[in-house]
């Protein structure tokens, strides 16, 4: 499968997955340090099942260890920080603050793999902060919103863990180094508040797994699409077209979750300029 279809098979899945994961974190309640640590669990066990018949293997992890270490250290803590921000900030209004990972990644592109900077690219970058900036209610009390404070917080994390964890995927096997550092991940999460475990059971239940398992083989396909994307494609290339989710959730979230009928123009436009920044990345 050819670096775009993979992408667009990864743009559609995690898009479809930050509605499950909203209903699941504001809807539900559930508890946003059990929730990372049994969804990030839940990926990675449903990966060893296709992983283990192809053989599991980490050919040359040996020289990307470090790498592979921040990945997953930055993952746990990063997807505890999303569950945070999904529990007060809304899908459509999420993927906009989130699409602040494609800057970090560019930055760490052109840092860690000599990747160019251009004049439109920052003007790319300045629109996607300014599309941010267009989804605070009030700048009077910005300072006070923790929402916009945890999203643009969970990019910053989530540009460190997916540059380095697809730059280990360059290195070994794919599918075997995505089931293990997933469940690498729930463990790091577990670390952050090892009391967490006693909120597993509650999300195992009847109520709740279904859904579970629906987000884990949704974020399972489109982070192995993904990773898969960035090994056949470039970072400069593929990180502002994956940016197209930030449309794609923001339209899902309108039309089928009734609560996030708010300023509908507003998360629209915000949308379209993080959309077109992101899209100015890769010029």
């Amino acid at each position: 499968m050819s670096w775009q279809l993979l992408t667009a098979l990864s743009v559609l899945s995690l898009s479809t997955s930050v509605l499950l994961q909203r209903v699941l974190l504001h809807k539900d309640k559930v508890d946003p340090y059990g929730y990372a640590v049994t969804f990030q669990f839940i990926v990675g066990a449903l990966l060893l099942v296709f992983a283990i018949p192809h053989g599991l293997k980490l050919p040359g992890i040996g020289a990307v260890i470090v790498p592979a270490v921040i990945s997953i250290i930055a993952f746990g803590v990063g997807h505890i920080l999303y569950a945070k921000t999904l529990q007060l900030v809304e899908a459509s209004a999420f993927s906009t603050l989130f699409a602040t990972q494609a800057i970090w990644i560019m930055l760490l592109g052109i840092l860690l793999f000599k990747e160019s900077l251009t004049a439109v690219q920052v003007v790319g970058s300045v629109l996607i902060f300014s599309s941010v900036g267009m989804l605070v209610k009030s700048w009077k009390n910005f300072k006070l919103d923790k929402g916009t404070f945890l999203g643009l917080l969970t990019g910053l994390v989530f540009g460190v863990a997916i540059t380095s964890w697809s730059y280990v995927g360059r290195h070994t096997d794919g599918l075997s180094w995505a089931a293990l550092s997933f469940i690498g991940t729930a463990a790091a999460a577990l670390l952050v508040k090892p009391s967490t475990y006693r909120k597993i059971p509650s999300l195992l239940g009847s109520r709740v797994l279904p859904k579970m398992l629906l987000l884990g083989v949704l974020y399972g396909l489109g982070s192995l699409a993904m990773l898969y994307a960035y090994r056949k494609g470039t970072f400069s290339v593929v990180t502002p077209l994956r940016q197209t989710s930030i449309m794609v959730t923001t339209l899902l979230a309108l039309v089928f979750l009734a609560n996030e009928r708010t300023r509908i123009l507003v998360k629209l436009a915000a949308a379209a300029i993080s959309f077109v920044g992101a899209c100015l990345l890769v010029l």
